[in-house]
């Protein structure tokens, strides 16, 4: 029996920006919520690198515009807020997709335009500022969503940010590091609207896609991609996760989702090695569903993700990006 695709809800008269979507996870998820009939923001890099992209994700006749957004770049995080929000007085759904991943064979730059590390400068911080950036938006919205993809090498992952901000990584852990800090900021910053906010309408929720076939691993070598690509799920069926939380009515606040009918985290607190590299892989099909679940316990750490909220704030100000109801809270 194959895995449903698609979404299920009407989202006509919603808007949605998806970061990274010119490829992989990014544009099926963007191509869903348009064809859903909300008008989908596409956050690419290139505009131009993005224009196929956009063939593809308004072919159903859907309404979709690219945008210029560089997350390694803050002064381009700061020009896409004031853009969007110029021409649009509401967000609906905030997709924060993008991510690099320098596992592999990546050669890739080190740092960001600005010098802080790549994979958590990028994944993560500016992330951070543009959901900041736009939280006048979202606040706008009925029913907002925030969307955080997450990752199971949180269960690896340190929680020392601190050293991952300024300079290139000295450990092979900053794309974990990322992920968790993407996964404890959807925690926190619930926590903090919801006390801040208590009437608020916007969910944060993380979304891990599952063993997917994806953009992701291209730096890895041809022997893995291809057994990846006969055990993993497509990037339509990774997408699955992303467009769930964004769309359906009974999500969570402050959850980690997952595209399983049993609890994955069960398995990782028994074995992580062994959920990794075999339930992983060969449970992604087996038991493929939708639910919210466990995260790893460190996304949880009161005082390290105190410090994260810190860092973030600071890379804002650094950065010369004005204070919102998220960065005062």
């Amino acid at each position: 029996m194959g895995i449903a695709t698609g979404c299920s809800v009407d989202l006509t008269g919603k808007v949605a920006v998806v970061t990274g979507c010119n490829t992989g996870i990014g544009l099926k998820t963007a191509k869903m919520l348009c064809d859903a009939g909300a008008h989908v923001v596409m956050a690419c890099r290139s505009k131009e690198r993005a224009k196929p992209a956009l063939a593809e994700v308004t072919a159903a006749g859907g309404s979709a515009e690219i945008m210029a957004l560089d997350l390694s770049d803050a002064p381009t995080i700061k020009a896409f807020a004031t853009a969007f929000l110029k021409k649009h007085d509401t967000l609906d759904v905030l997709v924060n997709n993008a991510g690099l991943n320098t596992t592999g064979g990546y050669k890739g730059p080190t740092v960001t335009k600005q010098g802080y590390e790549i994979c958590m400068g990028t994944n993560y911080f500016g992330h951070f500022m543009l959901t900041s950036l736009l939280m006048p938006a979202l606040l706008k919205s009925s029913d907002a969503r925030v969307v955080a993809l997450s990752s199971v090498t949180t269960w690896f992952a340190s929680n020392k940010y601190q050293h991952f901000v300024k300079g290139a990584s000295k450990t092979k852990g900053n794309y974990a590091a990322s992920k968790l800090a993407c996964l404890a900021f959807t925690m926190d910053a619930q926590q903090r609207l919801d006390v801040a906010m208590p009437d608020n309408n916007v969910k944060f929720v993380a979304a891990d896609p599952g063993f997917v076939a994806s953009d992701v691993w291209r730096n890895y070598n041809v022997v893995f991609r291809t057994v990846a690509g006969a055990l993993a799920l497509d990037t339509t069926e990774g997408a699955m996760t992303s467009v769930r939380c964004a769309s359906d009515a009974n999500i969570n606040r402050g959850a980690l989702y997952m595209p399983f009918a049993i609890r994955m985290s069960s398995l990782f607190a028994f074995n992580k090695k062994i959920a990794y590299d075999l339930g992983m892989p060969f449970l992604t099909r087996l038991c493929h569903g939708f639910g919210p679940d466990r995260c790893a316990p460190k996304a949880k750490a009161k005082d390290a993700n105190e410090k994260l909220w810190a860092l973030s704030l600071a890379f804002c100000a650094d950065n010369g990006a004005p204070k919102t109801k998220l960065a005062e809270m």
